[in-house]
Formats: structure tokens, C-alpha cells, sequence
């Protein structure tokens, strides 16, 4: 059933002149416009950058055909976690079209009515926080630690400091830390009491003292005010809210559902998504769409196991290449090696450097931390850093003599720990570059292989006279 929709149903009868076959690759045709599809989207024609002609791309396009023939051959397709990824990626495209509107209509009217009967009338209201958590049976020396920390926070804030940036370093609340310590919209009763108490009181903008509630403290910024108005003013913000719960999704599955259970058994869940296909089979893009979601699944799949995924991590493959074209990574200019530090207190400088000497190769941040942050934050430390000169302030005085970089506020000190090198020491400073020369040297081994193996034809006249008259529309 899957692969059947990958088919399109197409059939040899349906190419007409205005769709020629203009190449076969492991004789399996390519109509004309299946390759266009393919070249207006990921030839770029219309960019700036890394713009490719028609020319250009045909043999790009026929390595990719090459590789898919190669994961067919290996029977990738028939693997359950590629159906499974597969099915996903389908229904992204073709659920859509099963969408109704009017059991969103009907959502957002419920979930505003549940809203007016919870909050009886009463505004809602939108926070952040930063949240140092307490555990529930804490002894004192932890409650003190807390409150030490959440009270230099506090002090940072006062100075200056960036809530959302200091959410995002200490607060503990690991599902607000990405965001800045946003929370969701928060009304009368969904919220612990001296929370919510405190969430009320402030203004929009303003940054309560911290609080202590039963797991933990909190320092709350209250980010915007919203209150309840009539359905036709509130209609807009629930829909929003529902399109980031994925309302869509869960209306199409609803209608989904309803097809089933109205079929008298005649459909199940993969029938009804083949119908929707099989309904815009007129609708070129999306055919092509769906088409290529199943060929660079299994294009990255092949290419995952026999490139990507066996010389990422190979040491031992790894430096051989680099020895054999250490020229080729070769700097014209030294780097520094090492990490950036920023600090409170003048005395700790040695401490820091003895402690980044001593675990800076393996899990540096908790020793700092324990060391120095246990309290209130003390020490900074960023990195490591491979950076040449005038890629950091702080390395390029430090490490390269140059100006004096500009202080943080937050630290009168600062510092660097480590070594000037004038070439890579191994392949591991400059990794990126060795396997990404290294899977190219092996990739382009593979498509000669493949090459040979596999049949391929292209009537590269024929693909130029219909560009040109594509171009010319």
C-alpha cells in the first residue's frame, strides 16, 4: 500500500509529448517534469548563491537517483522505521487537505466558554520566571544555597542583567529554560497561591523580589495582561493557541475518524490518506513533494550507513586521511586553544586556570560550579575555543597581546586558559574539514561504483530544448 502512492499510478501511458522520458537511470524513467520539479526547487535557480545552471544540475540530480536505486536494491524501503518516517512526512502533506474548519470553529467556541466558566470573567495573565527548585524534604544548608543564589540573581537584575539570559543559564525549570523562563497564559487558580499572589500584584514589565512557594523560589517578570472580552475579540488569540497545539492535525484526525467509522468497515486510516492522493493526482507539486520525502529518506539513509556514519567517529581513518593531506590543513595564521573566563574576586584567577587545566578536556561546568557558583555566580567560563585573531576580544588581548577588550559588567576580571598553536596538533582541530573531505573522497569513490552498476541515460539536448522553452513562458 505505501509504495503504491509513491507510484502515483503512473503509468507509461500516461507520458504525453507535452512530459517526455528524459533520462532512465537503472532503467526506471525520469519524465521531464518530475527532473524540472526537482531543478526549480534544489537547483536554486533564482539565488544568488551557489546558483546552478541546467547543466549543472543533471548530474547532481542523477547521483541522487543513484543512490536511491542503491537503497531500493538494499530493500531500505521495506525497513518498518523507514515506512514509519515515511508515513509521517506523508501525512504532513496530504492531512492538510482533510482539515475542517468548522470543527475548529466549534473547538475554539468550547475552549472559550470553558475559559469565561473558569475564570469567571477575570483577566489572564502571562509570565516568565526564574526558578531555583527546593526538594521537598531540603535541610537548611540547601534552603540556604537557594536563597543565596536566587537573591544574587536578583541583584544582577537590579543591575541590569537580561531576565530571559539569566533564566536561560540558572533557572532550573527545564521546560521554560529555552525560552527564557516564559510560561504559558496563567489565570485566577492555576497557580501555586503565593505565586499567583505575587503574579497579580505586579504590573506589566515589572520584576517581583523573590518569592518562596513549595518547591522552590521564583522571581517573576509579568510579560503581558489580557483580559476576557466578548468571543468575536478573544476568537483570534484561541485560535492561535490551538494552531500551537496542533488543532489542524487533530481536525483532520477527527475527520479522518468520521470516514472510517461512516465506510462500515470498508477503510482504514492508510485508504482514506491513498484517497486524498489518489484525489489530487492532477496536483504535480504535491505528487512530487511526497515523492521526494520517500527518495531522500532513503537517499540519507544509504548515504547515512555507507558514508556518514562509518567515518564520523573512525580515529583511526580520521588521522590517517589528515596525515595524508596534513598540507591541506595547514593555518597561515596561529590559534588560540582554550577557554575564556570572567570573574568576581581577584584571588580565584589561579584556581580557575588550575581547575580548566584540570578538567577542561572532559565535564568542566559542574567542578565550576561547585567551586565557585555553589551560592551566587562568581565565575564565567566560555568555550573551548579554537580562534584565530579578531574572532574574540578577550582572546585577542590575552592570548594575541592585543587592546584591552571592553569588562563585563558583571565581572571585573577576565582571562584566558590555555595555549597558542601555530598548526593543528591532530585531526581533531580540524575535524569538520577532515571528515567532510574524507566522506566527499568516499561518496565520489561510491557514485563511480554505482556508475558502472547502474545504467544511466540522458538526453541532455532534449532537457535543454525543454528548459528553454520553459524559461521562455
Amino acid at each position: 500500500m505505501l509504495f503504491v502512492m509513491i507510484a502515483f499510478g503512473w503509468s507509461m501511458a500516461s507520458a504525453q509529448q507535452s512530459d517526455p522520458i528524459v533520462m532512465t537511470i537503472n532503467e526506471h524513467p525520469v519524465m521531464w517534469s518530475e527532473f524540472y520539479y526537482s531543478y526549480a526547487k534544489n537547483g536554486d535557480q533564482n539565488a544568488l548563491i551557489d546558483q546552478k545552471t541546467i547543466e549543472e544540475y543533471i548530474p547532481m540530480y542523477v547521483d541522487y537517483r543513484l543512490k536511491v536505486e542503491a537503497a531500493k536494491e538494499a530493500r531500505l524501503d521495506t525497513l518498518k522505521s523507514f515506512r514509519d518516517e515515511f508515513a509521517l512526512y506523508r501525512d504532513m502533506q496530504l492531512t492538510p487537505y482533510l482539515v475542517d474548519s468548522a470543527y475548529i470553529d466549534s473547538v475554539a467556541y468550547s475552549v472559550y466558554l470553558q475559559t469565561i466558566e473558569q475564570f469567571h470573567g477575570k483577566e489572564l495573565r502571562r509570565p516568565a520566571h526564574i526558578f531555583i527548585a527546593l526538594s521537598p524534604n531540603a535541610d537548611a544548608d540547601e534552603q540556604k544555597r537557594a536563597k543565596a543564589l536566587i537573591d544574587s540573581l536578583y541583584v544582577e537584575l537590579q543591575n541590569g542583567a537580561d531576565f530571559g539570559a539569566l533564566a536561560t543559564q540558572f533557572s532550573t525549570d527545564e521546560a521554560t529554560v529555552q525560552s527564557g523562563g516564559e510560561l504559558p497564559w496563567i489565570g485566577h487558580g492555576m497557580a501555586l497561591q503565593n505565586f499567583e499572589t505575587e503574579l497579580f500584584r505586579l504590573q506589566e514589565g515589572e520584576i517581583s523580589q523573590p518569592i518562596l512557594t513549595e518547591v522552590g523560589y521564583h522571581i517573576i517578570k509579568l510579560l503581558e495582561i489580557r483580559s476576557l472580552d466578548n468571543y468575536d475579540e478573544q476568537k483570534p488569540f484561541i485560535l492561535d493557541m490551538l494552531e500551537k497545539n496542533n488543532i489542524r492535525e487533530t481536525s483532520a484526525e477527527h475527520r479522518i475518524k468520521q470516514l472510517i467509522e461512516n465506510s462500515n468497515g470498508r477503510l482504514d486510516r492508510e485508504a482514506v490518506i491513498d484517497s486524498v492522493l489518489n484525489a489530487h493526482l492532477d496536483n504535480l507539486p504535491l505528487r512530487y513533494l511526497v515523492e521526494e520525502y520517500h527518495d531522500g529518506l532513503l537517499m540519507f539513509e544509504i548515504s547515512q550507513r555507507n558514508i556518514w556514519e562509518p567515518t564520523l567517529n573512525d580515529s583511526v581513518k580520521l588521522a590517517k586521511f589528515y596525515a595524508a593531506n596534513k598540507q591541506k590543513y595547514a593555518w597561515s595564521e596561529p590559534r588560540f586553544k582554550g577557554f575564556v573566563f570572567h570573574y568576581k574576586h581577584k584571588a580565584d584567577k589561579k584556581k580557575i586556570e588550575k581547575l580548566l587545566k584540570k578538567y577542561g578536556k572532559t565535564n568542566w561546568r559542574k567542578p565550576l560550579h561547585n567551586t565557585f557558583n555553589h551560592d551566587s555566580v562568581t565565575v564565567s567560563v566560555t568555550g573551548p575555543y579554537l580562534s584565530k585573531k579578531g574572532e574574540n576580544a578577550f582572546i585577542d588581548q590575552y592570548a594575541f597581546q592585543g587592546p584591552v577588550a571592553k569588562a563585563r559588567t558583571r565581572f571585573p576580571y577576565n582571562g584566558v586558559s590555555g595555549k597558542v598553536i601555530k598548526q593543528p596538533e591532530s585531526y581533531q582541530d580540524v575535524k569538520s574539514d577532515v571528515v567532510a573531505d574524507l566522506q566527499e573522497q568516499l561518496s565520489q569513490n561510491w557514485l563511480t561504483e554505482l556508475r558502472k552498476k547502474y545504467p544511466v541515460f540522458v538526453d541532455e539536448k532534449l532537457i535543454q530544448s525543454l528548459y528553454n522553452k520553459e524559461i521562455q513562458k
